[in-house]
């Protein structure tokens, strides 16, 4: 494949993970993506490279920007502004990190990244949790409506033998089966 052709592949995919992967884990991705890029500044810094960590540093300012943008300020969540606020926090961090060749800034936004990126695991978590739980409580709703016996005994006993003076014929007029029908071959 031609260079071209395989970025353009390359892309296509991303772009169709990101439309059938949930929003909770694309959010745990783009932390992931923030951290490992600040976890290779801190690297580039170390050896020098100024260009390999500009383009870390680029693409871990892309992903707090995207979570950034995420936020919906709209629920009126109080949180919503302090994770703004911590996000803009860390963006100003990955500047003076690069800028001045700070390894405490870039620690200081690899820290609360971290941190972040840890509350959001566990957020997931329970609510995979919560969900795995309707879902239980679901089928057990689907299986008490499709076993209705234990419920309304009589009801069900009336139902059966109903349903047995059909099958034998001797409530129809028609023969075996239900009224009304020819079940014969």
């Amino acid at each position: 494949m031609l260079p071209d052709t395989l970025a353009q592949a390359r892309r296509d995919y991303l772009e169709n993970q990101a439309l059938v992967t949930s929003p909770t884990a694309i959010v745990q991705m783009l932390y992931q993506v923030a951290i490992d890029n600040v976890r290779a500044a801190l690297d580039f810094l170390k050896s020098g490279d100024c260009l390999a960590r500009a383009r870390v540093v680029t693409k871990a300012e892309e992903a707090v920007d995207e979570l950034l943008l995420a936020l919906d300020h709209s629920v009126g969540a109080q949180f919503t502004h302090t994770l703004a606020d911590l996000y803009r926090y860390i963006l100003e961090q990955l500047i003076i990190g690069h800028a001045r060749q700070s390894e405490q800034a870039f620690r200081d936004a690899l820290t609360i990244l971290e941190s972040l990126a840890d509350t959001w695991s566990q957020v997931r978590a329970k609510l995979h949790a919560e969900a795995e739980m309707s879902e239980i409580e679901l089928a057990k709703e689907a299986a008490a409506a499709a076993a209705p016996e234990a419920d309304h005994p009589e009801a069900n006993r009336e139902a059966r033998n109903s349903y047995s003076a059909y099958s034998s014929g001797s409530a129809s007029s028609g023969g075996a089966g239900a009224p009304g029908r020819d079940w014969s071959a």
